[in-house]
């Protein structure tokens, strides 16, 4: 499972990233569904582990505010041993994911369009350094109803099938909750290995200490 956590923990590190076309919106919340304030905090559970992402700073690039959003796997989270570090803006047309580490997506990838509506797709054609991430993400329905946690959600799916992520056919399956950010995740990997991700704690941040 440990390496299942570290495939998925790549996957998604290389997977998001957009060309930055429109202007920002008055605020970074994403209609709600992508919660970036300092502090915003997720924990999920991967089989019998957990992987926790956290709104740790904001930094200003040029013109505008990016977020940068840490992942730890383990119980045992500690500042300056992040599994990764990716960064994220918001723009008018989308969210978008801008560097992962010390890398840049070239271009960036959207990982949410704003508004959102249902039927909506989406090119993805870029590089992590040497790793391409290629396919198309399409939001499939945007009142989708999800169980997590005995916690029932209305959320927004969004599916890229089949998409090469560094060398690998990888489908991937995120889904999105009003006010909550993602709140499920999966990935079903090359090999036919798959993985789940599902939220287990949110901590938006006036609570996230």
């Amino acid at each position: 499972m440990l390496r299942a956590i570290r495939s998925v923990v790549g996957a998604a590190a290389v997977l998001f990233g957009g060309v930055l076309l429109a202007q920002p919106p008055k605020d970074a919340s994403a209609d709600g569904y992508f919660p970036l304030k300092k502090g915003t905090k997720w924990t999920y559970r991967v089989g019998d582990n957990d992987v926790t992402v956290s709104v740790v700073k904001t930094e200003k690039v040029g013109t505008e505010e990016q977020y940068q959003v840490d992942t730890f796997v383990g119980k045992d989270v500690k500042v300056g041993e992040a599994k990764t570090s990716e960064w994220y803006v918001v723009r008018a047309d989308g969210v978008y994911r801008t560097r992962v580490k010390d890398d840049k997506l070239d271009p960036f990838v959207k990982v949410l369009p704003l508004p959102v509506k249902k039927g909506d797709s989406w090119e993805v054609n870029s590089k992590l350094s040497t790793q391409v991430i290629k396919g198309t993400l399409k939001v499939v329905n945007d009142k989708e109803k999800v169980k997590i946690q005995n916690v029932d959600y209305d959320t927004v799916f969004v599916e890229g099938k089949d998409m090469d992520i560094a060398g690998a056919k990888t489908t991937v399956r995120i889904w999105f909750a009003k006010d909550r950010g993602i709140v499920k995740e999966e990935f079903l990997l090359q090999g036919g290995e798959k993985v789940l991700l599902e939220l287990s704690n949110f901590q938006a941040a006036a609570d996230a200490k």
